[in-house]
């Protein structure tokens, strides 16, 4: 009898032991996290620091550019170790058309931390009070992530604050972008867990891992000055208020009503590698016949750090063709010319109805989007029975075998006779 006990004993003890050992090892981590909090801080950003004092708490701002020229807003994603440093490459040359505001949202970067209940509707507000008071006039509102939910809200509500919408990585409007791991809302309201889990999140090893998931930089590595800056923001008196309201889901509100309706013109940018996460709710809403879309090939979601050539690229040439446009319907300037159109952008909804009922068919044209642009950079090879060796095929089409299996049809691009393989693009 004894020797039946001993084996669930000392499982128990050696359970009690690791609960300990993970206790004393989480309170090392907390301390430390409050032994290096503050961290020297500031904005890198370019252009004039400014205050604004907002009812909630004062918010940090910059700005850059001629102010007779249009405002843009730039508005970061609400995120773990978040501010306007998202925007840092994009800000000066966005400068050269535009009279950029760039803030802090509250709880993030240089702004006020305070403590108090975050919500969604908060930063909504924050957007319009910024807007009405700070801009004073009608605005080209730049989201990112989270923020694009509440630049879509305000521009809905409030059309005569919102000129246009430029927003990058929406995922959100078309999907469910919670973290990949996050706590319960009941386990993160219990006293003293905040003391222990935003430490652990806020480790050097985990702002690594949260900028892999979310970055793909060219050269495949993380400057070391990005971590740096993360860590710096994190570790702020206040600075746990916010993402923790975050990963409990406060600050998520489903914006899909109002941007099926949205009357402003709309340009979406999306990494390729973020935008497989929209297929499956894509075709359940309806793209407003206002917006564009642009696909940046090997992005992932954080396209403006990636990639921000081709992100202020893509905002010119979409800013050009919309004015190129507006000229030609003035009286007196019809033209039957065609702008040429960009190659990673495709309209959406010009020749769709407004029904709800057709919202499948801009799944598709975005689906075909995503095909067109994939075939630009993937070389599909194929044995070709003139050259006698494998090829690079061209005009790639996906087409359907004598056996029902799925195939690809095209040309060899040395001799141009036809190929075919087995596969998908």
């Amino acid at each position: 009898m004894r020797k039946i006990l001993q084996r669930p004993l000392k499982i128990l003890e050696l359970l009690g032991l690791s609960a300990l050992c993970t206790l004393v090892a989480a309170t090392i981590i907390a301390l430390l996290h409050s032994l290096n909090t503050p961290q020297p801080l500031e904005s890198i950003l370019p252009g004039e620091s400014h205050i604004y004092r907002w009812k909630q708490g004062h918010i940090f701002y910059k700005t850059l550019g001629d102010e007779k020229a249009p405002p843009l807003v730039l508005l970061h994603a609400p995120a773990i170790g978040a501010s306007a440093y998202e925007m840092r490459k994009v800000m000066g040359a966005l400068a050269q058309k535009y009279h950029v505001y760039a803030p802090d949202l509250l709880g993030f970067g240089l702004s006020d931390r305070p403590n108090r209940n975050y919500s969604a509707e908060m930063y909504i507000d924050f957007c319009h009070d910024f807007l009405a008071e700070v801009v004073q006039g009608p605005a080209t509102i730049l989201a990112s992530g989270l923020s694009c939910n509440y630049a879509v809200i305000v521009a809905k509500r409030f059309p005569d604050l919102c000129e246009q919408l430029i927003l990058i990585s929406p995922l959100a409007l078309f999907g469910d972008e919670q973290p990949r791991w996050r706590p319960p809302t009941v386990l993160i309201k219990l006293p003293g867990v905040s003391f222990f889990l935003y430490p652990l999140i806020t480790l050097r090893l985990a702002l690594r891992l949260a900028m892999r998931l979310k970055r793909t930089p060219p050269q495949g590595q993380f400057p070391g000055a990005d971590v740096d800056y993360l860590y710096a923001t994190t570790h702020q008196f206040g600075a746990e208020h916010a993402p923790l309201a975050l990963l409990a889901g406060n600050l998520s509100v489903n914006a899909s009503q109002e941007f099926d309706s949205l009357q402003q013109p709309t340009f979406i940018i999306w990494g390729a590698r973020a935008l497989h996460n929209t297929w499956s709710l894509s075709s359940q809403h309806y793209m407003p016949k206002q917006a564009e879309i642009a696909l940046i090939q090997d992005a992932g979601v954080t396209v403006q750090e990636d990639f921000p050539g081709k992100v202020v690229e893509n905002i010119r040439e979409w800013t050009e063709a919309r004015k190129a446009k507006a000229t030609k319907t003035m009286p007196g300037n019809a033209d039957t010319t065609d702008t040429p159109s960009r190659k990673t952008t495709l309209a959406i909804g010009e020749n769709v109805a407004a029904e709800k009922s057709n919202a499948p068919a801009v799944a598709q044209q975005i689906d075909t989007l995503y095909k067109q642009t994939a075939m630009e950079t993937t070389k599909i090879e194929s044995y070709c029975a003139r050259c006698k060796k494998k090829t690079i095929m061209q005009n790639v089409q996906e087409v359907t075998a004598k056996n029902g299996q799925p195939a690809l049809r095209g040309t060899c691009s040395v001799c141009g006779a036809g190929q075919y393989r087995a596969g998908r693009l």
